[in-house]
């Protein structure tokens, strides 16, 4: 369990699942031009292509001392703005958990490990940080 609050209804809680759901919900968005990746840049095997767990296990996804830390490892396709998506990307992922969790994010921080032409993965560590 990642995090558990109290309220008058009763208790809500939730796991580093439901916050990786909703990342992957908001790189879907981007059609195959944003992939998740991990830190070294490769991207997950055919569980990828679902949304499946491996994409989560790439994630880092914690509950710190100031509240809910996420950062996402991603490899961009060629052609596509990478201030664009990884602007957007956080801004879309910090409203989807604030909405759906009701907490808001401490901090939200993209890591573009590489960008993808024609099959080939250029290495980047590019990190951009809300």
């Amino acid at each position: 369990m990642l995090y558990r609050m109290e309220t008058s209804e009763g208790s809500i809680s939730f796991t580093k699942n439901v916050i990786g759901k909703i990342v992957v919900e908001s790189v879907k968005k981007y059609n195959g031009k944003v992939l998740i990746s991990n830190q070294k840049g490769k991207v997950p095997g055919i569980v990828r292509k679902i949304g499946g767990m491996d994409d989560i296990n790439n994630m880092e996804i914690a509950m710190g001392p100031m509240g809910l830390d996420v950062r996402v490892f991603v490899v961009i396709h060629f052609g596509t703005s990478i201030g664009y998506v990884t602007n957007n990307l956080i801004e879309d992922i910090y409203n989807q958990i604030k909405e759906y969790t009701d907490l808001e994010p401490n901090s939200v921080a993209i890591v573009v490990t590489g960008i993808i032409s024609k099959q080939q993965i250029s290495r980047r560590n590019i990190e951009v940080k809300r």
